[in-house]
C-alpha cells in the first residue's frame, strides 16, 4: 500500500528507513528518538558525531546499526509549536519532503513516519496529521514508494473535525440496534421459539475482510456467476470515463505493479478493501460502486461499520483516499489500498 496509517511501533515495522524525529543537536533526548539511539547502538552515536547541527525542517541519512527492521535511518527536526505565526507548518511539511527526498536519491522502496513534532514539541496532533497526510500524498502523486504513517492514539485526529462528527451521527441513526418485532399482541405461543428469516447480508469484521474469501451477499436477489469478471468490469469502467490507469491507482492508493497484475488476471478476485478502493479511485456512485463489487462478490450493505462510511462518503461525494482512511482508521476499520 503506498500510505498507510498505522498504529505499530517505529522501531518494529519493516521499512527500508524508518524516521527518527530529533532535536538540532541530534542528542537522543526524546522518547523515539532516545529509543532509536539506544537499540542502534554506539555506532550511530559515532556517525552522528561528525554533524555539528540538524537545522529545523532538514534531514539527514545514516545507517541503521542496531536496528534489525530497517536498512536506514532518516534524521530529521521538527519545530517546536509556538503559535502556529512562525512557519511551524511550513517546517514540518519541509520535514516529510526532506526525508522523502532522500528515501527516493537512495532508491529506497519503503519508508516509516512518526508523527514529527506531535510529542514533546507540541505540535497540534490533529494539524500534525493533516500535515503529514497531505505531504506525502503529494510526493506520491509521482513517485512509487510504500509509506508508513504511525499514529498511536485518536487524538492525533482533530476532534473538532466537521466531517467526522458527520459521520459519527451517520453511523449512530444506522447502527441503532432495532426493537425485536412482535409476531402477535399476546406474543410468541409458549413452547414455540419465533421464526426469524435469515439475512442474506453478512457483516464483515476488519479481520473477515482482511482474511476472508469473497461471498455475494445480495439482498434481495439471488446468488449468482456475474456475466464478466473483475478485471473486465474494471477495465470496462476504466475506458468510459476515459480515465487513465495512473489516475485510478494513484487515487485508490494502490501500486502500479499490483494494479498491472489485477487487470491482466481474468480470475483475480481481490480483498473488499481493494475492491472499495478502486470504485473510489474512478469516483463511482452508489450503484455503480456495488456493481464493480458484485464481480468480486462483495456488496455495501447496511449492517456494517466499514459499509456505512464508504457509503457517507460516496453520497456525500468524498472521493480523496486518504480522508477517507483517516475516518476508517478513527473508528478501527481496515483502511483502503492494498
Amino acid at each position: 500500500m503506498p500510505l498507510q496509517i498505522s498504529r505499530n511501533d517505529i522501531q518494529k515495522i519493516k521499512a527500508d528507513a524508518i524516521v527518527d524525529p530529533t532535536d538540532v543537536f541530534l542528542s537522543g533526548s526524546g522518547s523515539i528518538d532516545a529509543r532509536i539511539h539506544e537499540l542502534a547502538g554506539e555506532g550511530l552515536e559515532e556517525e552522528l558525531s561528525s554533524y555539528e547541527r540538524l537545522e529545523p525542517g532538514k534531514a539527514i541519512l545514516t545507517k541503521s546499526y542496531g536496528l534489525k527492521n530497517c536498512k536506514y535511518i532518516i534524521h530529521t527536526c521538527g519545530p517546536h509549536y509556538i503559535d502556529g505565526d512562525h512557519e511551524e507548518e511550513k517546517i514540518l511539511a519541509s520535514c516529510y519532503k526532506e526525508c522523502l527526498k532522500l528515501a527516493k536519491e537512495k532508491e529506497l522502496s519503503s519508508i516509516a513516519f512518526p508523527l514529527i513534532a506531535s510529542g514533546t514539541f507540541a505540535f497540534p496532533k490533529g494539524k500534525a496529521l493533516r500535515i503529514a497526510s497531505d505531504t506525502i500524498t503529494d510526493f506520491l502523486i509521482d513517485e512509487e514508494m510504500d509509506v508508513f504513517l504511525l499514529v498511536y492514539d485518536k487524538e492525533s485526529f482533530d476532534s473538532a473535525n466537521r466531517l467526522y462528527a458527520d459521520v459519527k451521527d451517520y453511523l449512530d441513526q444506522n447502527l441503532k440496534p432495532r426493537k425485536r418485532k412482535e409476531i402477535s399482541e399476546t406474543g410468541p405461543r409458549p413452547n414455540k421459539v419465533p421464526y426469524s428469516k435469515p439475512s442474506l447480508l453478512k457483516e464483515e469484521t476488519t479481520e473477515e475482510m482482511e482474511l476472508s474469501a469473497p461471498y455475494f451477499a445480495m439482498a434481495e436477489k439471488e446468488r449468482f456467476e456475474p456475466d464478466e469478471s473483475f478485471s473486465q468490469c474494471l477495465i470496462r469502467m476504466i475506458d468510459e470515463r476515459h480515465m487513465k490507469d495512473p489516475d485510478v491507482y494513484k487515487r485508490a492508493n494502490i501500486d502500479r505493479k499490483h494494479f498491472n497484475h489485477i487487470k491482466n488476471n481474468a480470475a483475480y478476485k481481490p480483498k473488499k478493501v481493494t475492491a472499495v478502493a478502486l470504485a473510489i479511485g474512478m469516483r463511482l456512485n452508489i450503484e455503480e460502486t456495488n456493481t464493480l463489487l458484485e464481480r468480486a462478490g462483495f456488496v455495501l450493505s447496511r449492517s456494517s461499520k466499514f459499509d456505512l462510511i464508504i457509503r457517507y462518503c460516496i453520497e456525500h461525494q468524498i472521493y480523496n483516499i486518504f480522508d477517507i482512511n483517516e475516518l476508517l482508521f478513527r473508528e478501527d476499520q481496515q483502511t483502503l489500498g492494498c
